[in-house]
């Protein structure tokens, strides 16, 4: 008898949900860095909610690509996941604009960092996407 999912797998299936949980992570979070003391001669004054940002981003991607291993429809798994990664990432820059008031380029090298995440992203997709593909051919051949 096969075993029913958890409740939380199934949540985290769905790309809204885990964007979702990041967005809150990002917000909560950042508000306490926010009420921490902060070491200004680390990084940009005011910097913080960036860190904290980035940080999650990097969370929402090895998150979305270990789970891309429980889906059946890896293709539009992937399309709605890149399409809830540039919504987070919208979301993210707006929340920081407004807890910092620094853009991205005021704040440091963070552009270059999710520019870096992006590519990082697709890159661990690619990988999982593949290694997925050659367990279900080695397991089509088990089966034979």
């Amino acid at each position: 008898m096969e075993k029913a999912p958890s409740r939380l797998l199934t949540i985290l299936e769905n790309p809204l949900y885990q964007t979702g949980i990041i967005a809150c992570f990002i917000i909560l979070l950042s508000l306490v860095e926010k009420v921490l003391p902060q070491a200004d001669s680390v990084l940009e004054q005011n910097a913080g909610p960036w860190v904290v940002t980035t940080a999650m981003i990097l969370c929402f991607v090895i998150l979305n690509t270990i789970v891309l291993f429980r889906i059946k429809s890896p293709v539009t798994y992937w399309v709605r996941s890149v399409i809830f990664y540039v919504v987070l990432l919208v979301l993210a820059y707006g929340w920081c604009f407004l807890l910092s008031g620094l853009h991205i380029d005021d704040a440091g090298s963070f552009r270059w960092l999710w520019m870096v995440l992006t590519l990082v992203y697709m890159i661990f997709f690619a990988i999982a996407y593949t290694i997925r593909s050659i367990i279900a051919i080695a397991d089509k051949e088990d089966g034979q």
